[in-house]
């Protein structure tokens, strides 16, 4: 399995996975935690490295640069290239010897990261908590159930970088000549000085960032010559469905447009996107199955259903203090369905 996953790593890093390539490395990242700590790490050192996007052939290239002077280092002999991938019909063709690859490619990562960079400073919560805590630099964050936030200890000269997993709700120091930049599944936000929020679950269909006051530039990874810069009270939204397919900036209708905040009602104050922070769940013509990813985030429970159909229905509603217990008799009263408690396991028939 392994071996397996970094040479989809390598692929997807140079830009050349298929689509069922990028559905099985994702799949294999949601069923093993390791494998995806992992991934970000290699794509940490992607980011750092080749903002230009270069080709697979300058990316070996580098990487084994890179062995080169560690093993110069160590006194010992310069691993010769083993793996050379060749330009096919407009793809790929990826010769033998990838575990020689996979070798280089965790060696470079690992020299990297002992020689270049701090120690990185690791945030999380689980399903059911939210944190709040101040950076190092003086920007507040806020992050929701669920996710994690990861930073170099110390951050370099140039740059404040951050990986985001999750949701979360900056409110950066404003700092010109250090631009703090977010790195969230498949886009860049960078910015001087603003609020605004980050959701990058890894099982959603889209990622979105909300800008309440300044100004983000957000950087799609698949199009990164494009730079798209929000104003406040607008919303930029990412569609994950296909990891390899072309993301569309988008409305919820897929319209390629900006969108701006949503309010629950008309002439309601309750922003949609930011409710979390006030400990409200917001849902607004949500279909089930999304509704219970986030009440099994918010609750720190399992929702199951043994009824494909039920996924279908759609819930409009806020839920502000009450029990899971509560919001599932809540539901029940706008919807035909059946569903039994079974300590933190809701099943739904």
């Amino acid at each position: 399995m392994s071996e397996r996953f970094f040479e989809i790593v390598i692929k997807d890093l140079a830009g050349d996975s298929t689509p069922e390539e990028g559905q099985e490395l994702q799949h294999i990242m949601s069923e093993d935690a390791v494998f995806a700590r992992q991934y970000e790490l290699f794509r940490m050192y992607w980011a750092q490295n080749h903002h230009d996007h270069i080709d697979s052939r300058r990316l070996f290239s580098n990487v084994q640069t890179r062995i080169s002077e560690l093993e110069k280092e160590a006194g010992t002999s310069v691993i010769e290239p083993l793996m050379t991938p060749v330009r096919g019909k407009g793809r790929l063709v990826w010769m033998s010897g990838v575990a020689a690859a996979v070798a280089l490619l965790i060696s470079a990562g690992v020299y990297y990261y002992n020689s270049l960079h701090e120690p990185l400073v690791a945030k999380y919560t689980s399903k059911g908590e939210k944190s709040t805590f101040m950076m190092e630099d003086g920007t507040r964050v806020t992050l929701n159930a669920d996710s994690k936030l990861e930073y170099a200890a110390n951050f370099p000269q140039e740059s404040r970088e951050v990986y985001l997993t999750g949701e979360a709700f900056f409110d950066v120091h404003s700092d010109a000549r250090k631009p703090f930049i977010i790195h969230a599944n498949n886009m860049d936000i960078k910015v001087l000085g603003t609020a605004f929020n980050v959701k990058s679950y890894p099982n959603e269909t889209s990622t979105e960032a909300t800008l309440l006051k300044g100004a983000i530039e957000v950087t799609v990874t698949d199009n990164p010559s494009e730079k798209i810069v929000l104003k406040p009270s607008q919303k930029l939204v990412v569609n994950n469905d296909d990891p390899k397919k072309k993301k569309s900036v988008s409305l919820k209708d897929a319209a390629p447009a900006l969108t701006t905040l949503t309010y629950f009602q008309q002439k309601d104050t309750v922003i949609m996107e930011t409710s979390w922070l006030q400990n409200k769940l917001v849902f607004q013509d949500e279909d089930f199955e999304t509704l219970a990813r986030r009440m099994e985030r918010w609750y720190n429970v399992s929702i199951r259903f043994n009824r494909s159909g039920m996924k279908q229905l759609r819930f409009t509603g806020i839920l502000e203090g009450e029990t899971v217990a509560e919001a599932f008799s809540a539901l029940h009263l706008t919807e035909d369905f059946s569903y039994r408690i079974e300590d933190s396991t809701i099943v739904i028939y």
